[in-house]
């Protein structure tokens, strides 16, 4: 199954392991519904100038319907947003285009896409007890980029499959 999410691009799982009681339910059912939100992301005043790209922090949380339950393995995805493409990501305003991507982890390594073109997925093996984990997208946007002043936007949709 896949339940999916707009997550708005405007302007590392950390993961607890305990054992299951057997009273736990695994959720991702009509009953017990999986349930997916996500923060946006908003980069503030971008300044082509400054030699220091422009960093924000958005968050996924993935959740039991009922917090007591199990979550099951699943995978996270990132589609590409408007560019249909992971290397860049881009955000419009009008025909103007501002460079930007998303990233797995703080140190900006692995692209967070949909596991193609180079780009990872977010992938969680083992069930989760008490049903919630949040995951944290880093974005960035380069420096040097002169564009038209304005706000920028893209849409990226977030895919859980489980």
């Amino acid at each position: 199954r896949s339940v999916r999410i707009r997550l708005a691009a405007v302007s590392c799982a950390a993961l607890l392991l305990t054992p299951v009681p057997a009273f736990a339910l695994v959720c991702g059912t009509l009953l017990d519904p999986m349930t997916v939100s996500a923060s946006g992301l908003n980069f503030g005043t971008y300044m082509p100038a400054n030699p220091v790209a422009a960093r924000a922090n958005a968050t996924i949380t993935i959740s039991c319907g009922l917090g007591l339950d199990l979550l099951p393995g699943f995978t996270v995805g990132l589609s590409a947003g408007g560019a249909g493409a992971y290397f860049p990501r881009t955000m419009t305003l009008g025909a103007s285009r501002l460079s930007y991507n998303l990233y797995a982890d703080p140190a900006l390594l692995s692209v967070w896409g949909d596991d193609t073109a180079g780009s990872i997925t977010q992938i969680v093996t083992e069930p989760v007890l008490f049903g919630n984990l949040a995951f944290t997208a880093y974005g960035r946007v380069p420096p040097g980029q002169f564009v038209t002043p304005g706000v920028y936007s893209d849409t990226i949709i977030v895919t859980v499959t489980y």
